[in-house]
């Protein structure tokens, strides 16, 4: 499921809809981060989507 947010915000961000992108990637973050932890390869990947996602 987290995986497909990510794929789906990506997507998203691709077409240049952040708003509907960064709440995709929030929820990724949090899946990941519970069932994976916070340094799984998985988890940095969605947090550096993420960041790229805010700074633009």
């Amino acid at each position: 499921m987290a995986s497909s947010l990510n794929n789906l915000a990506y997507l998203y961000y691709y077409q240049s809809r952040y708003s509907q992108a960064e709440p995709l990637y929030i929820q990724a973050l949090e899946i990941f981060e519970q069932r994976l932890g916070a340094n799984h390869l998985n988890t940095v990947t969605v947090r550096k989507n993420l960041a790229y996602l805010r700074v633009g």
